[in-house]
């Protein structure tokens, strides 16, 4: 089961499907990789790949060179969206814009969470794939994993990274969101539910 998530009330309200992004090796590379480079800044991209109705098959993740950003927000330039999505209509043959991702990063002995920001769902686009990679300090190491909440979680060099996703299926007051699983085979192995 999803989950539809109200912030004002905390806590998880079962939906009626779930939504899952399965994410290739190269995607998740870039996710992490760019957002452990600017760590204690965030980072911004897109997501190209293929979306069925249920399921996110995320390809690539590419992130833009020219956001600004800082601890708290990562903000880019709409014309510079536009000529990014003129571009992948153009040659990107059966692959699309699905969504984007950002990270979070702790601040101070404030950890980052998967969580989006009151920022974060008033910026976000129906229907499209919004995945968040929370950086911080290990205290361990950890083997990657798809915890019981569907986030994808473990350890690289002195980080623990948490990817976790949501998804607004329309605009709606209330800050409600759907929890998306986040899957890599290609990171945790392939296992048999």
């Amino acid at each position: 089961m999803g989950y539809i998530m109200n912030e004002k009330e905390g806590k998880d309200k079962i939906g009626n499907h779930d939504i899952e992004a399965f994410l290739n090796l190269p995607a998740f590379l870039t996710i992490v990789s760019s957002s452990v480079e600017v760590f204690r800044k965030e980072t911004i991209g897109y997501l190209v790949g293929i979306k069925a109705e249920d399921k996110f098959i995320v390809e690539y993740a590419i992130p833009y060179q020219t956001a600004e950003s800082s601890y708290v927000h990562a903000t880019i330039d709409e014309d510079r969206v536009a000529r990014v999505n003129e571009i992948l209509s153009n040659v990107s043959q059966a692959l699309e814009f699905i969504g984007d991702f950002h990270s979070h990063t702790m601040f101070g002995d404030s950890r980052a969470t998967v969580i989006p920001s009151n920022t974060d769902l008033f910026s976000t686009v129906p229907g499209e794939l919004n995945l968040i990679c929370a950086v911080n300090v290990k205290k361990r190491s950890v083997n990657w994993h798809e915890n019981k909440r569907g986030i994808l979680t473990g350890t690289i060099g002195e980080y623990r990274i948490e990817i976790g996703g949501y998804y607004v299926d329309k605009p709606m007051v209330g800050k409600k969101y759907q929890r998306v699983i986040v899957k890599c085979p290609a990171v945790t192995g392939i296992r048999k539910e």
